[in-house]
């Protein structure tokens, strides 16, 4: 008999192959961030984690989520021993593969996605207050890596989408996190708290009329707020993962903020500049620390996310942020002294298309 899998859209088959090496690497992320980046250098590890990803496709579907993951970690455990034998691997390297073997007695069956979700849920909630919506985690397998990127330079084969719908009278909200199961690997999960993070963020409880992936509000100047959460809450979020989130969501950032000739890329990178270059005026004009002044630049980009006004009225803002002019400069310091709202702020920097 055929055990389902908990995610609609997701065969059995697919989800526990997913689970399982999720699983290995929850089970393990103390020493994540050190076996992402031998990975990438010493072959030995590299031979490992691709025996993982082949053990992990050996599951059937026939199997609950406990003994689909107890199998694969019986069999690469095996796997690990056996390279722990070889005289020519480096010391460092066999200590660190020891770890991650002594680790494995941790890999349970239970789901790491919607455990991670329900963290980052609980922090933007608070964020948010009454403006946040009812949300829930999907789990979906694509076919392909979202960027057609080389392994190498892009290991992080997943993104993520949210979509609304009504349930009992009001919105909620979906967010998918699709995986590209063949490139699954411990880069991969270590970038899962950034995309949930940037969909609790950006997408959850935005109030504009649309969503547009070559936003510079939505996709630029609120993912780099969405960044600047992730690095206050990893260590929240889970306490031996969250060094190593940092680590790779930075390396995301680098990946998609790379992408300028994408429409999408260059949008998010017009967005973090205005807000790097709003940061720097915060520290200059009003005298902020350069934590108070990053802190001001996320909290303006929250509250412009829970104002109701159109996306067109927020671009126009975010396209002044870089260079403000002296209007929108005295109307900064009001809303810095609390004598402005941001919905005046916003009205006030042009006309409002809604």
């Amino acid at each position: 008999m055929v055990a389902l899998s908990p995610y609609a859209f997701l065969e059995p088959s697919v989800w526990r192959s997913l689970l399982a090496r999720a699983a290995v690497f929850h089970a393990t992320r103390r020493m994540l961030g050190n076996l992402c980046d031998l990975a990438e250098r010493v072959r030995a590890v590299e031979m490992v984690l691709d025996q993982l990803q082949l053990r992990a496709q050996e599951v059937s579907e026939e199997d609950d989520d406990a003994t689909a993951v107890a199998q694969v970690v019986t069999a690469w455990d095996g796997d690990l021993s056996r390279v722990l034998e070889l005289r020519r691997v480096e010391a460092d390297v066999l200590r660190l593969l020891a770890e991650v073997r002594a680790a494995l007695e941790h890999a349970c069956g239970g789901d790491p996605f919607q455990a991670m979700f329900r963290a980052v849920e609980r922090e933007a909630r608070a964020l948010y207050g009454s403006a946040w919506r009812p949300a829930v985690l999907s789990l979906a397998h694509i076919r392909s890596h979202p960027r057609e990127g080389h392994p190498a330079t892009d290991p992080y084969g997943l993104t993520a989408t949210t979509a609304w719908s009504q349930r009992a009278g009001q919105d909620e909200a979906l967010v998918e996190l699709q995986i590209y199961g063949e490139r699954f690997g411990p880069a991969a999960y270590a970038a899962v708290p950034m995309l949930l993070t940037h969909e609790c963020v950006c997408h959850v409880p935005a109030r504009q009329d649309r969503v547009r992936n070559d936003s510079a509000f939505a996709e630029g100047l609120l993912d780099w707020a969405a960044y600047h959460f992730l690095s206050l809450w990893a260590v929240k979020l889970d306490r031996e993962l969250g060094p190593t989130a940092r680590k790779h969501a930075e390396r995301l950032k680098s990946v998609l903020t790379g992408r300028s000739t994408t429409r999408e890329g260059a949008a998010r990178r017009v967005g973090h500049d205005a807000a790097g270059n709003l940061a720097a005026w915060f520290e200059s004009e009003c005298e902020m620390s350069a934590e108070e002044s990053f802190h001001r630049v996320a909290r303006l980009a929250v509250e412009l996310n829970m104002v109701d006004r159109s996306l067109a009225a927020k671009e126009n803002l975010v396209s002044l942020l870089s260079s403000p002019p002296p209007k929108l400069e005295q109307d900064l310091h009001s809303w810095v002294l609390g004598t402005m709202t941001t919905e005046q702020l916003l009205d006030a920097a042009g006309t409002d298309t809604t």
